[in-house]
C-alpha cells in the first residue's frame, strides 16, 4: 500500500486464514492514518459507556484494591482479563451472564460475582459493523462465492 487511497484485495477465506504479517501492517497503517482506528474505539467506548459496562468494570477494580485482593496494576489486569473470560462465557444453559446484553449488578455485593463483566452483546455487534465499515474504506472485501 504506497498510499493512503491504495486498497488491498482479500477474499473471506484470506481473511480468516493467517495473514501476512506485512499486510496487516499495511492494514495497520491504513486504518491509522484514516482515522479508523479512533472510529474503531469511539464507537466501542461509546457503547460499552451506554451499556454501563465501563462504570462496572471501575467498580471491580477499586474493590480489587480497595479489598486488598490485587495490589498493581498487572494483578488487576490479569483479574480482568480471567472474569471478562469466565462471565463471557456459555453457561450450562448455552446462555452468557448479564440481562440482554447489558450488564449490572445482581444484587450479590460479596464475592467476584458482585458485577458482570460480559462484554454486551450489542457492544460486540455494533463494534463489528463498524470494523466491517472502517476495513471496506481501506481494502477491498470480496465474496468468494460473488460469481455463482
Amino acid at each position: 500500500m504506497s498510499s493512503a487511497n491504495a486498497r488491498v484485495a482479500v477474499t473471506p477465506g484470506q481473511a480468516q486464514s493467517s495473514i501476512s504479517q506485512d499486510t496487516r501492517n499495511e492494514l495497520l497503517s491504513a486504518l491509522l492514518s484514516n482515522g479508523g482506528i479512533n472510529n474503531i474505539e469511539s464507537n466501542l467506548t461509546h457503547n460499552l459507556q451506554r451499556s454501563g459496562w465501563l462504570h462496572s468494570l471501575r467498580e471491580y477494580v477499586s474493590e480489587l484494591f480497595r479489598s486488598g485482593e490485587c495490589t498493581t496494576v498487572d494483578e488487576a489486569m490479569a483479574k480482568v482479563k480471567a472474569k471478562i473470560l469466565q462471565d463471557s462465557a456459555p453457561k450450562a444453559n448455552g446462555t452468557t451472564n448479564g440481562v440482554n446484553g447489558v450488564n449490572g449488578t445482581n444484587g450479590n455485593t460479596h464475592g467476584d460475582d458482585y458485577v458482570n463483566l460480559a462484554i454486551p452483546n450489542q457492544a460486540i455487534r455494533d463494534g463489528i459493523k463498524t470494523i466491517k465499515k472502517e476495513l471496506h474504506k481501506v481494502c477491498e472485501i470480496t465474496s468468494e462465492d460473488a460469481d455463482k
